[in-house]
């Protein structure tokens, strides 16, 4: 009888270890799964301070897992702290955005440099979780007048550009992204950094891009997978990373060039064509959302 009991015990003693073991198994795979990337761009700063907890909610809902913040010298830093502080509760990530065309420019460094002297300012006065995980920069060159006038030395200013931010995002420990056109690389340089695909400079300089591939269809010549094919090979190919950037506002340009009339579902099933696309290759960064605004106002 207590060999009985004995035998018994031990077997129930077995039966619930192992279902421990099955439990923490089943807990450490689904750990271990990482949602794909969601970023977005958050242009009216003054928000973080009049409508934070909805803007919060709503990238929580949607499982946002980093924002572009555009700085805004007029914010106290105690907003930004408070805003960074919540997201990361969330698990969500708060970059540095910052540029304009103007930036290439004679002049342009000057304001770069202002940017980045406020990031740094701004780091060393806050807490591990109230900072800043990233920069991101939004310079669009090729809307500054020289682009059309006077090409190669204003691709030439804008890769000066990047490199000064380079150095100075890796002093401060954050990693660069740069927003480029889909078009980039049929853009060429040709001047004292070699000469080569715009595109092509930028990856390899920067630790991700994001490409405005602003369409509303994922297949097809002009689809997005096809828009984005050349840039997320080569990103592949040097171990770079690659947001696909998708518009939700509305468009001046055409209709094919924002989800503004199709609305959100229609855009995840086709972003959901791009991902089955792209997922294999270690480039493919999953998306970026342009903008906060626009997809919070984006109909279902």
């Amino acid at each position: 009888m207590k060999m009985l009991r004995k035998f018994v015990f031990v077997l129930i003693a077995v039966l619930i270890l192992e279902s421990a073991g099955f439990v923490m198994i089943k807990q450490n795979v689904a750990a271990s799964e990482q949602p794909t990337p969601k970023a977005t761009w958050l242009w009216d700063t003054a928000e973080i301070v009049s409508n934070k907890d909805q803007l919060l909610n709503f990238m929580k809902q949607n499982q946002v897992t980093d924002v572009y913040l555009q700085i805004n010298k007029d914010i106290p830093a105690s907003a930004y702290k408070a805003f960074i502080q919540q997201a990361s509760v969330n698990d969500i990530k708060v970059h540095a955005l910052d540029g304009a065309p103007s930036w290439v420019s004679s002049t342009g460094l000057a304001s770069q440099k202002k940017f980045f002297d406020w990031v740094q300012d701004y780091q060393l006065h806050a807490l591990p979780e109230e900072q800043f995980s990233g920069i991101h920069l939004d310079v669009e060159p090729y809307l500054y007048a020289g682009w059309k006038k006077k090409y190669q030395q204003t691709v030439q200013s804008y890769q000066s550009l990047l490199l000064e931010a380079n150095q100075r995002a890796q002093q401060l420990g954050l990693p660069l992204a740069a927003d480029i056109p889909f078009w980039f690389d049929s853009r060429f340089y040709d001047n004292q950094f070699g000469k080569g695909k715009l595109s092509d400079w930028v990856i390899a300089h920067t630790d991700s891009v994001t490409i405005m591939a602003y369409r509303d269809q994922a297949l097809g010549s002009n689809g997005i997978v096809k828009l984005v094919e050349d840039e997320i090979n080569y990103a592949a190919s040097i171990n770079k990373k690659v947001s696909i950037g998708v518009e939700t506002l509305a468009s001046q340009e055409g209709e094919f060039i924002s989800f503004y009339e199709e609305g959100q579902a229609a855009m995840w099933e086709q972003l959901q064509i791009v991902q089955s696309s792209y997922e294999s290759l270690p480039s493919f960064d999953g998306f970026s959302i342009h903008s906060l605004q626009g997809w919070m106002n984006l109909q279902p």
